[in-house]
């Protein structure tokens, strides 16, 4: 079967009226003109002044493999400060969109601005659901169900974010301990007390990303933590399978966790300005004055990555599961409302989700002239040249276009690895609410005032610079004035009401 990618995403139009088709990447009859799809797809490199030329190479391509499906594909690259913007446009002109990845498919489909799909899936998207099934899983299409119907085809890709240890080898193989030694958190004191004795300099663990030591990230996949589609201040979770709501900055669970780091902070293990200073693990990491970080990364390659950035030897490690709820899947192709030819646009889908050629070209260009192909799995700039003075690249749109394992990696980046991600999603603890989404309409003041809130306790907490004892009294009194109970009271509500639609 041949595959290829579509994602964060490239424009389709289609003039002309659609044909009869049958299952897979059928379509209407040879006599039938082709139908052009148009596809708005968002880059993250600089946008060629003319690109018709990988259009014409896919649309030969198509013509060849898949005669039957009478589509002809027009790709249309926007950058990420527009794109949303011209899907609107587009929408409201009349202008030739028929395909896009939702920057946010609830609204969207709030909007009635993307068409259900389950029809169309069933008659002409059957390689790709195959596909997602495999590598996703039987329920694939959840996160993307609003009353009871698909409204996006997620992409393909390795969603599963791990809490990772990132550790420098030298400095562990120095203390005496080995990573099996260490395979949670709280096997990390130890290590960290050996690496101060050995390395005044030297901190034992700082935070990857300001003001966020990934402690939460840990708490939740080592107690399976359902965020309720908020992953980013976590108002309102359900905690196991318990179906209840509650608000976790109330719960015995958090003030454990904080504790941990709350003691990290006190002996010394961590720069006491983690909290508030710009400096992260990868400037320490830099100055060779930091053993560990913690992140949420997919497969196992992120250790080769931080080695080549930092001129360090670093290694990672699972350091705690990933529990798969509703917001690790959130990215899909979806088919806009105003599509002459939904059918055609469903057809594209198929054919950009499983065909190699269509994907790589999109992504890398002309083979040859904008990157090369090293072996079977691995691509290069052509001798010379770079992302910047290739002719077309739209090389970082990786993760928002069709099928990851179908694309090329580039030289130094393990196959196997990308394999591992997609095992990783159908591998992963799922949630028993995955699938569930939540509208936040009805509380939309309430989250801004929370979220006012969590910026102004959550960093010191997660850094341990607040005390908690102090602090999380204080936090939750501030939450309770922000309206935290009507927000839990809304989710709750709508949980209740996905949990009966979904006996």
């Amino acid at each position: 079967m041949k595959r290829i990618i579509a994602l964060f995403i490239c424009v389709l139009a289609v003039t002309m009226s659609a044909g009869c088709g049958d299952g897979g990447t059928s379509g209407g009859g040879a006599a039938d003109a082709a139908q052009e799809v148009v596809f708005y797809c968002i880059t993250f490199t600089n946008i060629a002044d003319n690109y018709d030329d990988i259009n014409d190479a896919i649309n030969e391509h198509i013509a060849q493999a898949y005669p039957e499906a009478n589509v002809k594909f027009r790709l249309q690259l926007f950058g990420p400060a527009e794109y949303e913007e011209r899907i609107r446009l587009a929408m409201q002109s009349g202008t030739p969109i028929d395909l896009f990845t939702p920057l946010g498919l609830p609204n969207y489909v709030a909007q009635n601005q993307v068409l259900p799909l389950d029809d169309l899936l069933a008659e002409y998207g059957k390689d790709v659901t195959a596909i997602l099934t495999e590598d996703i899983g039987a329920d694939a299409f959840n996160t993307f169900k609003f009353d009871g119907k698909i409204y996006g085809v997620p992409i393909n890709k390795g969603m599963a974010i791990t809490p990772t240890l990132i550790y420098d080898k030298d400095i562990l193989e120095a203390t005496g301990f080995s990573i099996d030694d260490i395979n949670s958190i709280s096997d990390l004191p130890p290590v960290f007390d050996k690496v101060k004795e050995l390395f005044p300099d030297v901190y034992p663990f700082a935070n990857l990303n300001q003001g966020n030591s990934e402690i939460m990230q840990v708490m939740a996949g080592e107690n399976d933590v359902d965020m309720m589609m908020d992953r980013v201040t976590y108002m309102g979770v359900v905690i196991g399978d318990s179906g209840e709501v509650v608000n976790l900055y109330e719960t015995e669970l958090f003030a454990e966790y904080i504790d941990i780091i709350r003691d990290w902070y006190e002996k010394g293990y961590v720069p006491q300005d983690m909290a508030t200073s710009p400096s992260t693990s990868t400037e320490y990491f830099n100055a060779g004055r930091l053993f560990s970080t913690i992140g949420g990364y997919g497969g196992n390659e992120i250790g080769v990555t931080v080695s080549a950035s930092t001129g360090r030897n670093i290694g990672s490690k699972w350091i705690a599961p990933f529990y798969f709820d509703s917001t690790a899947a959130s990215l899909a192709t979806a088919v806009s409302s105003t599509s002459k030819s939904p059918e055609a646009a469903m057809r594209m889908i198929n054919i950009l989700y499983t065909d190699e050629f269509v994907i790589n070209t999109i992504l890398y260009g002309i083979e040859g002239r904008d990157y090369v192909k090293v072996d079977e799995h691995h691509w290069a700039f052509p001798e010379g040249k770079d992302i910047n003075t290739v002719e077309y690249t739209a090389a970082y749109s990786t993760g928002i276009v069709g099928s990851e394992k179908l694309q090329l990696q580039p030289v130094g980046m393990s196959y196997d690895d990308i394999l591992l991600k997609l095992r990783q999603n159908v591998e992963s603890k799922r949630s028993p609410y995955y699938g569930f989404t939540f509208n936040p309409a009805n509380v939309v003041n309430e989250m801004t005032a929370l979220s006012n809130v969590y910026n102004q306790y959550i960093p010191g907490l997660v850094c341990g610079s607040l005390d908690p004892a102090v602090a999380i009294p204080e936090l939750n009194k501030a939450l309770e004035a922000a309206g935290i109970d009507k927000v839990v009271a809304e989710k709750q509500a709508q949980l209740d009401a996905w949990i009966e639609a979904n006996k």
